[in-house]
């Protein structure tokens, strides 16, 4: 799951109830706000975090997203509606990636769907949309209530997850299903999650029973936190959008909005998943996309949101996001481009306007293979589903 843009007006944010935990383990004492929640952007340092979350297991709070919990005999039918998330296809202990759309298909934020029971499903957001939420319930035989502030939530990931969530004693949970279990006396649900490349786990407890379930991990478990600023180096490794910096959500004031074809994510939103909200309207925009969001290996050691993006010496669009990722010993961007443009050879403009280009190459991401073989093999029109399942 990704985060939303960072709130950078809050007058007063608040403190998840894991808070008082991590921010014992910050060193660096450096925090923002998501959602109206307090947020850490580093705790020790950003390489440090990343490489832990390559080689260790990494402990993200995420408390400033937003979750629903999803119950009723039409439960299924109104997720499958409300996202593409094929819910009516999902077995118990199943979750699947998804996006939210308006009418004229365009993506208001993405999504993730986990079964819990035959009619409770764990709704996950970036952002919270109470009002979009209740007007797509009417009528139907579904109740839909934020728990955002009623539940703690805890993402492990990284290849020593497994190990970490063993030591801890929720040895029934892994990454690939939705489960409960009781960790210290507490009824912990749990549901797979991916950050970047890396699938992980997301363990939802009751908010009372934050600190004793982060002392459990941190004792047993041995992992380590990691602030927005590594998760963000991840985010762009994978070659994810986030929703307020690299695409303005659809509804917005100014937003110019975006199908998730050109949004890279068209795999996301098959054209046989069902009567999901703004299907029509795709089938009329499929294999037309007006922009397309980019990843890109900039050959230098910082870029800046907002630098241009020259083609063959042409303009063809602007940096939305970047970082220096110590995988790849360069700068890694997404940048919207014109859906025509093309180029052999491409370049970024410095900061320092006196200063040259900065020599840049088109860069194959996780997301970006999967939007190639879902276009290659079975085409935007044909809208067959890859695997969803995880």
């Amino acid at each position: 799951m990704i985060f939303p843009a960072e709130d950078f007006f809050t007058d007063a944010p608040r403190p998840t109830p894991l808070f008082s935990a991590v921010a014992s383990e910050s060193e660096a004492n450096l925090w923002t706000t998501i959602n109206g929640w307090t947020a850490a952007r580093v705790y020790s340092s950003v390489s440090n975090e990343y490489e832990t979350a390559k080689s260790g297991a990494a402990l993200a709070d995420l408390g400033p997203l937003a979750r629903y919990a999803v119950r009723g005999a039409e439960a299924a039918e109104f997720l499958g509606r409300l996202t593409t998330a094929p819910a009516v296809n999902l077995h118990v202990g199943e979750s699947a990636r998804g996006l939210m759309l308006n009418d004229a298909g365009y993506v208001i934020d993405l999504a993730e769907v986990s079964r819990l029971s035959d009619d409770l499903f764990l709704l996950t957001l970036p952002a919270p949309h109470a009002r979009h939420i209740a007007l797509a319930s009417r009528g139907m035989a579904v109740e839909a209530n934020d728990i955002s502030g009623d539940v703690a939530a805890l993402g492990i990931f990284g290849p020593q997850t497994a190990g970490v969530l063993s030591a801890a004693g929720l040895k029934s949970v892994n990454e690939t299903t939705a489960a409960s279990g009781v960790l210290r006396g507490v009824e912990t649900a749990a549901r797979p999650i991916q950050f970047g490349a890396m699938p992980g786990v997301e363990l939802i407890f009751p908010k009372e029973e934050a600190l004793t379930i982060w002392e459990r991990i941190i004792r047993r478990g041995a992992g380590a936190p990691i602030g927005l600023d590594a998760l963000e180096v991840l985010r762009l490794e994978a070659g994810a959008p986030r929703p307020g910096l690299d695409f303005t959500p659809a509804g917005r004031a100014g937003a110019s909005p975006r199908t998730p074809e050109e949004l890279g994510l068209a795999h996301l939103a098959p054209l046989d998943r069902g009567w999901f909200n703004g299907r029509r309207a795709l089938l009329e925009k499929a294999g037309k996309p007006r922009r397309r969001l980019r990843a890109f290996a900039i050959d230098a050691e910082q870029a800046s949101p907002g630098a241009a993006v020259f083609g063959d010496g042409k303009p063809q669009g602007r940096v939305t996001s970047c970082a220096w990722s110590p995988a790849r010993k360069r700068v890694i961007a997404l940048a919207d481009m014109d859906a025509a443009s093309a180029g052999n050879t491409y370049e970024i403009s410095s900061s320092d306007p006196a200063a040259p280009r900065l020599p840049a190459a088109r860069l194959e991401t996780v997301e970006s293979s999967l939007a190639k073989a879902f276009a290659d093999e079975q085409g935007y029109t044909q809208g067959l589903a890859t695997d969803f399942r995880r």
